[in-house]
């Protein structure tokens, strides 16, 4: 409650911060926070959000509405829902209460319709996906098992299609000695990519990034092996301009 309480003054200190600096401005804003997953599904979602009216005319009624301009929480938005703020903005159009400037809301449920995505390749690259390890570390350290947080980036210039080959993309995880993946390094686990769990479409597009997790057991672990490394898409079931990128070592205490 306390946090929620500091965060709503924060974003009335934007608002304040927002309508000083943009004195001109005289359209429909909404600010969207909070941003929870309740249901997902193939082609929808169920969310639930709080709204903040961060323009300067009063909002829900059906003046204007598609030319209300919606802003994300960006750090809190859940990194499922990235590259889909475009379907969620319509739906919150669809959704708005009446909120006068500054007004915040109370939680809002929305049924969000989900959309194919396409983007437009940059010129004179090639036009294809290149997965690296944005980063890895450690979630959580027990004396049996351990779980790790990775995030994979698309530093490519076209999206990557996770499924195009009917094949889920896997991460594998191997004890290592040094900071590279070598022959003896020792299984530690693996867990694959799948749709609605790390991605709702199978697509990541250029720039964004995937969020994964992994639990491990520590038995085969020892001092001669005590560093992690992790491997993405080992069989290639994705494709990439290079996969340089596709191996992460985690170098740990033993």
């Amino acid at each position: 409650m306390k946090f929620q309480l500091y965060f709503i003054t924060l974003l009335l200190l934007f608002i304040s911060s927002k309508n000083i600096a943009q004195a001109s401005y005289t359209g429909s804003r909404l600010a969207l926070f909070d941003v929870q997953i309740l249901q997902q599904k193939p082609q929808t979602l169920a969310l639930r959000c709080r709204m903040a009216n961060t323009g300067r005319q009063t909002l829900g009624t059906k003046k204007n509405v598609a030319e209300m301009v919606v802003e994300f929480d960006t750090i809190g938005l859940p990194g499922l829902l990235r590259g889909h703020e475009s379907d969620i903005a319509e739906a919150a159009r669809g959704n708005c209460p009446k909120l006068k400037p500054g007004e915040i809301s109370e939680p809002i449920w929305l049924n969000v319709r989900l959309h194919s995505r396409e983007v437009v390749l940059t010129p004179g690259t090639g036009g294809c996906a290149e997965m690296v390890f944005d980063t890895a570390f450690v979630e959580e350290w027990g004396e049996r098992t351990m779980r790790l947080r990775y995030y994979l980036k698309n530093i490519g210039s076209a999206p990557a299609h996770f499924f195009s080959k009917n094949a889920e993309p896997i991460v594998n995880l191997y004890f290592v000695s040094g900071a590279k993946l070598t022959r003896g390094a020792i299984p530690a686990g693996n867990t694959s990519i799948q749709k609605g769990r790390e991605t709702l479409d199978g697509v990541l597009l250029p720039g964004q990034v995937l969020e994964g997790r992994v639990e491990i057991t520590l038995k085969d672990r020892s001092k001669f092996s005590p560093n992690i490394a992790l491997e993405f898409d080992p069989a290639q079931a994705v494709d990439e301009c290079g996969r340089t990128g596709n191996v992460w070592v985690l170098r740990l205490r033993y």
